[in-house]
């Protein structure tokens, strides 16, 4: 393929067809994994929404198609699809130890990104393969004795919940499940019931910065700040806030974070982050030992993921989709998210009056997910309707917080909220 076809694929494929009265920045790229020509949203200056339909055209998502599922899984934009591809290209092309040597240095050039792009050091940060995995290091890497005991939130992943369940039987430790309120009037409400059960035994606190199944948001850097007080640890699964929320880790104040490339980021698929606080680092044993593994006077965040061979071409496209959000901007893409989510529930609140959200109402208290009910329809039956009668992916939860979920993300339009709002319309007629 030369290289003048591929500048021209490109810009086909970036503009989609459907963002032609666009004036766009010359691009003609010569390398399409290349971002320095991509325009970044503080130098836009024609209207925001011609902005986003650019953003919306790096995904090649199907025409006609209406993906509002990012809480589950998001596709990848074109850099990071391509840089996967060609990096798996080099690795067939040239499968040599002396090759692939390339690769550490783009680890440790991704980790940079990452620990930038998270607010938080280097040594800090490891790459995983999805937050279940980096949740696992943090629950079967400490040592918890049966004295102890750790609380978590009822509204966690279940995946995360049962391996808490699963560790506490093994070990013999003691667990404290957590409940909210259902409609928090103020933080309090969610702050309450964890330190209600807060005890000298307490070892650790879980919870998931937003609610997968609720969309509850927690006031997280008040919770990690109480725990910190008294000796406890904090991990808190970023599933629903990596990729979308400018988060700062340090000044969150939590121990452990966690979060998964194919969400929000809308990075390769099998990545995913671990961050361990730097002072906290020698009280986590690696659940995976291999020849690289290295004993010395202060451990390394590297040996919790010692795996053997890994897909580097992974890892070089999980950088890239660190990469994208950069360029658009990391306060401008939360804000984005924040828009349409906000815009969606109000459309779904004027059109549908008798509409029962099970997402706090509360602007503080929710984020990007919106979550539920819509009386005389069954929720997974409007899920799988959607989707079959409207080309819409939608997501029903479960668990005791049954509904539906919407969950925008940045390649999502304002007419595809109109879109949503009047396919629901139809199904409640």
């Amino acid at each position: 393929m030369t290289d003048k076809y591929e500048r021209r694929s490109f810009i086909k494929k970036l503009l989609g067809g459907s963002a032609a009265a666009i004036t766009l920045p010359s691009i003609g790229w010569t390398n399409r994994n290349r971002f320095d020509q991509f325009p970044k949203f503080k130098e836009w200056t024609q209207p925001e929404e011609d902005y986003w339909a650019l953003v919306k055209n790096q995904y090649q998502i199907k025409p006609g198609l209406i993906m509002m599922n990012a809480a589950n899984f998001c596709p990848s934009p074109y850099p990071v699809s391509h840089a996967m591809a060609d990096h798996l290209d080099s690795l067939n092309s040239n499968a040599s130890s002396q090759d692939r040597k390339k690769y550490h240095a783009i680890y440790d050039e991704t980790v940079n990104l990452l620990a930038d792009y998270l607010g938080a050091q280097p040594e800090e940060i490891a790459i995983t393969r999805n937050t279940s995995e980096s949740n696992n290091m943090i629950n079967n890497g400490l040592d918890l004795k049966p004295a102890d005991e750790v609380i978590y939130w009822e509204q966690n992943h279940q995946t995360l919940n049962i391996a808490w369940e699963v560790r506490a039987k093994r070990a013999g430790f003691k667990i404290i499940k957590v409940s909210t309120p259902r409609s928090p009037e103020n933080e309090e409400d969610l702050i309450r019931p964890f330190t209600d059960v807060m005890t000298k035994k307490t070892r650790l606190i879980c919870f998931s910065h937003i609610s997968n199944i609720s969309g509850t948001l927690l006031p997280v850097q008040r919770l990690c700040a109480i725990a910190r007080d008294k000796g406890i640890l904090s991990l808190v699964d970023g599933a629903q806030t990596f990729g979308f929320m400018n988060v700062d880790l340090e000044e969150l104040g939590c121990d452990f974070y966690t979060g998964s490339a194919h969400k929000w980021l809308t990075g390769p698929k099998e990545s995913g982050v671990l961050y361990v606080k730097k002072n906290q680092l020698n009280k986590v044993w690696p659940l995976v030992i291999s020849k690289d593994w290295t004993w010395g006077n202060e451990w390394k965040i590297e040996n919790l993921v010692r795996y053997g061979q890994r897909n580097d071409a992974t890892i070089a496209a999980f950088g890239k989709a660190v990469e994208f959000h950069n360029m658009i901007g990391k306060d401008k893409v939360e804000a984005r998210v924040r828009e349409l989510a906000t815009s969606l529930k109000d459309k779904l609140s004027m059109t549908l009056r008798e509409i029962e959200f099970v997402t706090p109402e509360n602007a503080k208290m929710n984020a990007c997910i919106l979550v539920f009910n819509l009386p005389g329809i069954d929720s997974d039956t409007a899920v799988a309707r959607l989707y079959s009668d409207y080309k819409i992916a939608a997501a029903g939860t479960h668990d005791g917080f049954n509904g539906i979920r919407l969950s925008p993300n940045i390649y999502n339009t304002k007419e595809e909220l109109d879109q949503v709002v009047k396919a629901l319309r139809e199904l409640k007629i």
